[in-house]
């Protein structure tokens, strides 16, 4: 296994998280302004406090659902991913 393509791995490497209890309204508010930004198809951003998160959704991506009960406790996650395409590759030849 190669150090560079590790240190790579590392140096894009960037997660944050959101959690907190609120209103359903204020939850529907937060999953209608997600959805708009996918819907639109132009670049989505995402406010995490003081960080700012902005991408632009693909046409396809890969969805997972999950639900799960631990006694009185309910969780439902959403979880979406996909790999950002380099757009500056071409293949063919020329004359």
């Amino acid at each position: 296994m190669s150090h560079e393509s590790d240190d790579d791995e590392e140096e894009s490497e960037r997660e944050l998280e959101y959690e907190h209890h609120i209103a359903r309204e204020d939850v529907i508010t937060h999953l209608e302004s997600l959805v708009d930004g996918f819907r639109d198809g132009g670049t989505v951003t995402i406010a995490f406090g003081d960080e700012t998160v902005e991408f632009e959704p693909p046409e396809h991506m890969a969805f997972e659902m999950e639900y799960e009960e631990h006694g009185d406790e309910r969780e439902l996650e959403f979880e979406l991913e996909w790999r950002v395409q380099n757009e500056d590759l071409e293949i063919g030849t020329t004359e």
